[in-house]
């Protein structure tokens, strides 16, 4: 009886001490997860970060740090120092773009342009002979007479040639025109990854382009991004070199928070003096910085597009309507309370590959041809 009772208390004793460890190992395996998501929070872990912005729709991003990852992945050609190199043959000597070689054209373009009303100029058509005869003595001398309404018909004439000129210049200027791929061949986009994505996308694959991730409206002219005859040399050195009929600029996101309106004012407008100075016959384009998505902002700083958009307003003003042009690009992918929609991005701050034939058919039915 007594060794019976021993036993069922050796056993009683064993499940106690088993539970007691089970119990231990359990609490052991919570703590080491919960350390090791902590590390991860702490080095930056992207799909880490993407789950805890995804609890808490807070969590500030730091848009330069996050300018690198490119929407699904996008097959990056870079240099040790991140620069994007373009993939060429040969080096176009009468342009002076190099150019990425590619036989590939893209077809098929989705995405739904919008037509946007443009203002017309009024022109201010001249006098007519009978205004001119009005206005002149009535004359008696007949070879006066006759000198009178030769000056008149050749006052009409040069007034007649004037109103049609700026008839033409109005019809020019202020048009929007659907244009092919071909209109890019003289073509250079300037910006920063979500230029990248373009060029990387192969859409536009005869266009030049200058562009760096992570690069911003501060240093895009005198950083050297552009790759040529074996060296490194500037935005501002390239465009000295060679010519483009047109100029497309996106700029800015990534110094969102540096400085105020006067100061992204005043880099603008040393963008825009330069591609003027260094292409007088260019036809300028300024493109709105595509939004960031809602998760991505940080409501209580600058990293917001409300910023954003009072940067976008002050690049607009700067379009005269004439030889520089904004396009809405930042409202293509725009929810409605002008987000970066999520049915376009991944990452919350660059477009996914998929979605660049929008940005393409949108500039492919918003051109100026001079």
């Amino acid at each position: 009886m007594k060794t019976a009772g021993r036993v069922l208390i050796g056993l009683l004793g064993t499940a106690t001490l088993t539970i007691v460890i089970l119990f231990a190992i359990d609490a052991y395996r919570s703590h080491l997860k919960a350390v090791q998501l902590a590390v991860l929070l702490e080095t930056g872990d992207s799909d880490a970060n993407e789950k805890n912005g995804a609890e808490n729709n807070s969590t500030p991003v730091s848009i330069a740090s996050r300018e690198h990852q490119i929407v699904n992945q996008i097959r990056e050609n870079t240099g040790s120092d991140g620069i994007y190199y373009e993939q060429h043959n040969l080096t176009d000597q009468d342009s002076g773009s190099v150019k990425k070689s590619s036989d590939t054209q893209q077809g098929g373009q989705a995405g739904s342009s919008k037509t946007e009303p443009t203002r017309q100029t009024d022109t201010q058509p001249g006098r007519t002979s009978s205004q001119t005869d009005k206005q002149k003595p009535a004359q008696t001398d007949s070879k006066s007479a006759g000198q009178t309404k030769s000056d008149s018909a050749e006052q009409k004439k040069s007034a007649d040639k004037d109103t049609d000129k700026q008839s033409q210049e109005s019809s020019r200027s202020d048009t929007f025109k659907n244009v092919t791929q071909d209109y890019f061949s003289d073509a250079v986009f300037i910006g920063d990854s979500r230029t990248v994505g373009m060029q990387q996308s192969n859409l536009l694959p005869n266009a030049t382009y200058y562009a760096k991730t992570g690069i911003g409206i501060g240093s895009i002219l005198t950083k050297r991004i552009v790759y040529e005859s074996g060296t490194m040399i500037s935005v501002k050195e390239a465009l000295s070199r060679h010519s483009f009929k047109k100029v497309y600029i996106m700029i800015g996101i990534n110094d969102i928070s540096a400085g105020d309106l006067d100061w992204f004012t005043e880099q603008y407008t040393e963008i825009l003096d330069t591609v003027r100075k260094t292409q007088p016959e260019a036809v300028i384009y300024i493109q709105g910085n595509i939004p960031m998505s809602y998760r991505t902002q940080d409501m209580n700083g600058s990293l917001n597009n409300k910023n954003l958009s009072l940067r976008n307003e002050a690049s607009q003003k700067l379009a005269d309507s004439k030889n520089i042009f904004y396009l809405d690009i930042d409202e293509l992918y725009a929810d409605a309370n002008g987000n970066l929609a999520s049915m376009y991005t991944k990452d919350g701050l660059h477009v996914d590959t998929s979605h660049y034939p929008i940005w393409v058919d949108y500039l492919l039915h918003h051109a100026i041809e001079r």
